[in-house]
This record gives C-alpha cells, structure tokens and sequence, in this order.
C-alpha cells in the first residue's frame, strides 16, 4: 500500500469512528529499517482479525520472525493471514488463494529487505526487479483480500496512524481513471499495476462493530507497537 492510500485512508478516517491518531511509531523513511515484531500469539490473533469472524479459526498464518514469515499455523479455507510490514505501514491481511499465490510473496520480500535494513527505494527497486524477472506475477483471476482489522496501521507524517477496516478486490492495472475512484470518498485504486486493488471502505455501522468486538485487541497491539 503507498502513501496516497494512507494519505487518503488518515483523511477519511479523521471523519469517522476512528478519527484518532493511535500508536505514533519512529520511523526513518530514507532506510525503512524500523520493523515491530510481535510475540507469535499475539502476531497469529492479529493476522486473523483481518478476516470476518466466521473465516478466522480455518485460516492459515504466517508469522514474522528476525529472519523472515514463518508458517505457524495450517489452514482449511483459502485464506492466508500476515501482519504486513510493506512500505513502514503495519496491518493484519488475509489473501484468497490466488492472492496468497501472487501477492503475499511480495509483500513477504518487502519485510525480508526492511528487516535487513534496505531502504524504501531500495525495496521498491527490488521488488520492480522482481515483476521484470518474473518472481512476482498479478493476479490470473479475480479475488479477494480482507483488512477487516481496527488495529490497521499506516504510516502517514512519519507516524503510523489507525485507518478505517477495508476489504481489496483484485485488479491489475486497473486505475482510477478507469472506475471514477476517489480514494476517501468512493471505492478507488490502491497502488495501479500489476496488484493493483479496488479498496472497499467499511461502513460506519461495520466499523463500530469491528471496533466493539476487537478493543482489547487493539488496546494490546498499541502497547506493543507505541515506540518513540
């Protein structure tokens, strides 16, 4: 996710439910070297909050650990779990199975590089090189990802701000121009090109619930993660 989506998600949620600033974290843009690691239970329980609740217990996780995601958990459904780290953000997602088989590797590489203490430009170089080899493909059919979580960071001013739940649908190399997508005010592209997504904000009425059942949750994240 870039920063024009976490621009457009910290405007949109200054009008909702979440009009609030939560867990500030210290981050060097120019190194991208900041990356918070979580205990594995609590790392697993964030992951599969990203899902609707009826999908979470059947879902497989991956962790992050100092050398990488780890596979900590099978699934049953087609869902894979992570806490990306991608672009310095911090937010629980889950992927169908072709997002898990298209997607995910990129967004896994991205906390591989940053945890090494590569850049931003940098990662983003790399990951570039890796659509050209071939190592990172878009998605072959349509699907869906789930970032259903309140506790969904982006990094936004240097500090990772809470940001509205949302559910992606695929589409590469879609663009806004192509839906008349405004982001923080109808469904829009995040990050055009080959995973590319069509960003579907929660409604007001979602959001409350996500947030009443999921408080302590974020209440807990935002200890770990408030670093100055």
């Amino acid at each position: 996710m870039n920063t024009g989506f976490a621009g457009a998600l910290a405007l949109s949620a200054a009008a909702s439910l979440f009009a609030q600033t939560a867990a500030p974290a210290s981050h060097d843009a120019a190194t991208g070297a900041k990356v918070v690691l979580l205990s594995r239970d609590l790392e697993t329980r964030l992951a599969v909050n990203a899902l609707p609740k009826a999908l979470r217990d059947g879902a497989a996780v991956l962790v992050l650990e100092t050398g990488g995601y780890v596979k900590v958990r099978d699934g049953s459904n087609p869902y894979t779990c992570i806490v990306s780290r991608r672009g310095g953000n911090f937010y629980p997602v889950c992927f169908d199975e072709e997002g898990s088989r298209t997607i995910l590797p990129a967004f896994a590489d991205d906390a591989v590089l940053r945890l090494k203490g590569l850049s931003d430009k940098e990662i983003d170089r790399q990951i570039a090189d890796g659509f050209e080899s071939g190592r990172y493909r878009p998605p072959a059919r349509p699907g869906i990802a789930y970032m259903l979580s309140p506790a969904t960071y982006m990094l936004h001013g240097g500090t990772l701000s809470r940001t509205p739940p949302h559910t992606m649908f695929y589409a590469p190399f879609l663009t806004n121009a192509d839906i008349g997508g405004m982001p923080g005010r109808t469904a829009f592209v995040d990050r055009p090109g080959p995973h590319g997504m069509i960003i579907v904000l929660a409604g007001q009425k979602e959001r409350e619930a996500l947030i009443a059942e999921s408080q302590t949750l974020v209440d807990e994240v935002e200890r770990q993660i408030r670093v100055k």
